[in-house]
């Protein structure tokens, strides 16, 4: 894979799980792998927490495995704003030939990087408009921006209408929410879990640790910035997975659970966030947005089960509407504005993994944090160990001696 500035080939091609990113731009570059979960192997997960950047006119060789994960997936660059720059592009994880798929094999497959909405059951078949209009005009007296498409499946009997369907009203927030609600797991259908206990639902799980982070927005030295917790993210010239590897859990780099993650700071600030997470243990990540747009939540390195959705301020009894009978398994979620979001996650895969805003502007400026997951057995078929191709950078660009193996997180 090359990296330059040609917009004329977005988006990018698919691409397979061991990748040369040739960085051929005039600025530093990562590239990472959204919902790849980089079992055992945050080493290769392309973030600032984990990675050191690709420099201009270098370049890098990810290896990554991405058993179990069978489903589409994309990938884009994760530093500073280039992803609002395009070289993004899909990831499709194909099952092998001896793991059967439950429907017949497609005549063809195509990638598409779009948002969708959802009238009906699968099961009846139709056709239907597909749709792509700006957000911010008046279509009305600029139609020549609208462009539509006809997705026509094979069984279907019942055309299309004469005239484009209204749609939902893109502000009607109960709607949206209440769609979102009904998402639930198919339990009939033949198909792999991604839960590898058996179980299919969590109803039975026992919460080990819960983190109920704010979004919103502050000032802080007279700058405009994202908070979680009243806390704005401050990336380090040090990778965070780097730091807990050869400085002795993060010396000199950051302050392991320093950051707030269930109550929000009096004054805004600057910190760089990151705090423990209990390996096998299962969290709750309850997401509360206080701004006034639609907001998502990603979680490098996890399926997490999203559980129950809800307006206002969340307390221990909104825990009775949490549906923990058959939830779906997302890495990525929405959370409404003035709403709340609750997932479980199951934090069995160790390493240093960031918890962001998939909005890129709310990243950008401070919505993040990581989650270390630390397993003390050293066996690398617990954590995979560096690689030899590490980059160094930061307080570690020079020579150095290389400090203690990280070490457990303080009892609480």
């Amino acid at each position: 894979m090359e990296c330059s500035q040609d917009p004329s080939s977005m988006p990018r091609p698919t691409i397979s799980s061991t990748v040369n990113v040739f960085n051929n731009i005039d600025e530093p570059l990562l590239m990472t792998w959204n919902g790849i979960q980089q079992r055992l192997n945050s080493w290769q997960d392309g973030v600032s927490g984990t990675n050191c950047p690709i420099q201009p006119g270098t370049n890098w060789t990810y290896v990554f495995e991405t058993k179990d994960q069978i489903g589409s997936f994309f990938y884009f660059p994760s530093i500073n704003f280039q992803k609002a720059g395009g070289g993004f592009g899909p990831i499709r994880v194909n099952n092998r030939d001896v793991i059967l798929i439950p429907f017949a094999k497609p005549e063809a497959e195509f990638d598409l990087l779009i948002g969708d909405w959802f009238y009906g059951s699968y099961k009846n078949d139709a056709d239907y408009y597909m749709v792509a209009s700006p957000k911010l005009l008046n279509t009305t007296e600029f139609s020549h921006l609208v462009g539509v498409g006809l997705l026509h499946y094979a069984n279907s009997i019942t055309p299309v209408g004469r005239t484009l369907p209204s749609g939902p009203d893109p502000f009607d927030q109960e709607f949206s929410m209440n769609q979102a609600k009904s998402i639930r797991w198919n339990m009939s259908a033949g198909a792999a879990r991604p839960n590898r206990q058996g179980s299919f639902n969590v109803t039975n799980v026992t919460i080990s640790q819960t983190f109920i982070l704010h979004a919103s927005m502050a000032d802080i030295e007279g700058v405009s910035r994202y908070v979680v917790n009243n806390v704005s993210y401050l990336t380090p010239d040090t990778p965070l997975k780097l730091a807990d590897q050869f400085l002795h859990n993060g010396r000199g780099v950051y302050q392991l659970d320093e950051f707030p993650t269930q109550s929000v700071n009096s004054e805004a600030s600057y910190e760089v966030s990151v705090v423990s997470g209990i390996h096998k243990g299962w969290i709750e990540i309850v997401f509360k947005n206080d701004l006034d747009v639609m907001d998502a939540w990603h979680l490098d390195g996890f399926g997490f089960y999203v559980v129950g959705f809800g307006y206002g301020e969340w307390t221990a009894k909104s825990r009775l509407t949490y549906n923990i009978d058959d939830p779906v398994v997302r890495s990525t979620t929405q959370v409404y504005p003035g709403g709340w979001t609750a997932v479980y996650a199951f934090l069995d895969n160790p390493g240093m993994w960031n918890l962001r805003s998939q909005h890129l502007k709310n990243w950008y400026l401070g919505q993040e944090l990581y989650v270390r997951v630390f397993d003390p057995d050293p066996n690398p078929a617990k954590e995979r160990p560096p690689p030899e191709n590490l980059l160094l950078c930061g307080k570690l660009n020079n020579a150095f001696s290389p400090g203690a193996a990280p070490s457990p997180p303080p009892s609480p």
